[in-house]
């Protein structure tokens, strides 16, 4: 059976697949824009030729646009940019002059120059053939791609950095001296796919899940909301769903809906409750778990930039929940009404248009308005305390974004990735729209698929990311390939509660610790950032906090001063061997100071302080 696979939110890529064949097309009007020309062009010209506005029928916010040009013609001429429209207009005395009023940098013109000279590729087709195993599938897509532009990828990771890398990833926490000669001393062929499987069948793993899908769902609050969260069920809720491995499709229905029908359950109805009635941060909150992008943009206007995003989404979603609100008293629930919140919303022409709940896939939930002031048959049972109405707006929307809507799939495929290597293939992971196309649509496209084939099922597309080659791939060095080509191993930054947990493994001591856990996260907040640069308050933290240096006021027991203590400290903390200079430098430390003890615990101090600690990688 063949299936076309269409393109979703402007994306440009458009497979043929058959049970192990994908044909892979390249678009054919002509290359997108590199990333740095796009943001200049986002910058100073898409305002008048964009979604917006295209003034002269001329659109800069997309290839396509580019390359189909003006209402007076074509704009770029492919690898002549002195003959090309959009550069002429560029240069300081042109007439008609772009941007009006503003001139671009030398830099900036350069960069532009430098992309309209590259000469267009012919189109071509390539026949690849996709195992139907998840891991190999992987791994096939990211050689072709390292194949079309001639990349060598780095070589795979020894085993010391892989049981470090997927502990990390997998139980949020580095692995115990024990773990380690465990697995050295493991002689089987697939010790590594074993030693997934018994992470990921781990009570630590369930609690992982949780803590990283906490963060990403209701964002870092600490204190009495963290404390709500646990007495709410919230947690377990998250955690259950790991440990059951159920379908993602069911969990996020679950918290949409907000009206369990397990006791187990009751913990979904905290991801509306927390937010307080405050229904435009439900829908800011939800739209990139169900779409895989922010819809913020879309509050006063039209998307800027992204063209499929319209204001109709995002007041469309806010209508999806403006019936809900709190019921205080007892425990946590969300009625909703049966009638009422009709609401409009104002567009830049100061039209009011109505909201109806519209998703990014298309599909409108309609309703009709109630034709008379009775509304007690309007609701399943009139006298429950919390009325559940014939009629749910948030039951309808629950329905239509988990079911036939492809986004949801890649939503959570794209931040898993993310999560796992780095990097998002659509990155930012949550601006999947098609300002932020994929590095590697067929990849994308083959794993949703597989994910939303296999009833969304989480272990098993986490197992086939860190089984992949891919993920097991060493770090680049100096000279490493970009990093949208997945061709080496990424830094990421640990979370607040894996360098907590790692930090007390290296001081040999037990992993679980609430009170340093609760300072570290204050000081190391987030999950996935934008930017991965440690700030100068999280370096004082780790050097002065009386907590942290608690820890090591000696070192642990059993190391002795000398060459063997000091390789023991390297193996705890960073879990490898030092090289000749950190360990002639670190002998020398130990020799300077009187106390042997006192000295080895302030070396671990060091090395858990260091930035080697504190990424994955």
């Amino acid at each position: 059976m063949e299936i076309l696979l269409k393109p979703l939110s402007g994306f440009i890529a458009i497979l043929s697949i058959t049970a192990l064949h994908v044909s892979i097309a390249t678009a054919s009007d002509g290359p997108a824009p590199t990333v740095e020309v796009q943001a200049i062009l986002d910058l100073h010209c898409v305002k008048c030729h964009g979604p917006l506005e295209d003034k002269a029928g001329l659109r800069l916010d997309t290839a396509a646009g580019l390359w189909k040009g003006s209402e007076n013609g074509a704009i770029v001429k492919a690898g002549n940019p002195e003959e090309s429209k959009l550069f002429q207009v560029l240069a300081k005395n042109s007439d008609p002059h772009m941007p009006p009023k503003k001139q671009l940098s030398d830099a900036e013109i350069a960069k532009v120059r430098a992309w309209v000279a590259k000469p267009v590729k012919e189109a071509r087709v390539v026949k690849l053939v996709v195992p139907a195993e998840p891991s190999a599938a992987i791994d096939a897509f990211l050689a072709e791609g390292w194949k079309e532009r001639k990349i060598t990828p780095a070589p795979l990771c020894d085993d010391l950095t892989f049981l470090r890398r997927v502990s990390l990833d997998l139980i949020g926490r580095i692995p115990t001296p024990e773990e380690t000669s465990a697995f050295q001393k493991d002689q089987a062929d697939n010790k590594r796919a074993i030693l997934v499987d018994r992470l990921m069948a781990s009570s630590e793993a369930a609690r992982n899940f949780r803590e990283i899908w906490d963060v990403l769902l209701m964002g870092r609050q600490g204190g009495r909301r963290e404390q709500q969260r646990r007495d709410s069920g919230w947690y377990t809720y998250l955690e259950n769903a790991y440990k059951q491995n159920r379908p993602w499709d069911e969990v996020v229905r679950g918290f949409i809906t907000a009206r369990p029908e397990r006791p187990e359950d009751k913990g979904a109805v905290w991801f509306l409750f927390e937010r307080k009635n405050e229904h435009q941060q439900i829908a800011e909150a939800l739209a990139p778990i169900i779409y895989g992008t922010r819809i913020d943009c879309a509050q006063c206007h039209d998307h800027p930039l992204a063209a499929e995003i319209k204001q109709g989404h995002y007041w469309g979603l806010v209508a999806a929940f403006n019936r809900s609100k709190n019921v205080e008293a007892g425990p946590s629930a969300v009625r909703e009404m049966a009638s009422g919140g009709f609401m409009n919303f104002t567009n830049l022409k100061k039209e009011s248009q109505p909201a109806s709940i519209t998703l990014l896939t298309g599909k409108v939930i309609s309703e009709a308005r109630p034709e008379n002031d009775d509304l007690s048959g309007l609701y399943l049972d009139p006298m429950a305390k919390v009325k559940v109405p014939k009629f749910s707006r948030r039951a309808a929307l629950a329905e239509a974004a988990t079911r036939d809507n492809p986004l949801l799939a890649r939503s959570f495929v794209n931040h898993t990735w993310a999560l796992l290597m780095g990097r998002g293939i659509v990155d930012p992971p949550d601006e999947m729209n098609s300002k932020h196309p994929p590095s590697h649509p067929e990849l994308l496209d083959w794993l949703s698929e597989d994910f939303a084939k296999h009833q969304y099922d989480v272990r098993r597309l986490l197992r086939a990311i860190v089984l992949s080659r891919g993920y097991q791939l060493a770090m680049g060095g100096h000279n490493a390939p970009p990093p949208d080509a997945f061709a080496c191993a990424m830094e990421r930054p640990l979370t607040g509660e894996a360098i907590t947990r790692s930090a007390r493994i290296s001081a040999g001591q037990t992993p679980d610790d609430e009170a340093l856990r609760k300072a570290v996260v204050e000081r190391f907040p987030d999950v996935m950032p934008r930017t991965s640069r440690a700030t100068i308050q999280q370096a004082m933290f780790l050097s002065n906090s009386e907590r942290v240096a608690a820890l090591f006021k000696s070192g642990p027991a059993k190391i002795i001063a000398d060459e063997a203590g000091v390789r023991a400290l390297f193996r705890r903390a960073l879990i490898r061997e030092p090289d000749k200079e950190e360990l002639a430098h670190s002998l020398e430390f130990l020799k300077q100071n009187p106390n042997p003890s006192a000295a080895a615990g302030q070396l671990l101090w060091a090395l858990v302080a260091g930035p080697e600690f504190l990424t994955n990688h």
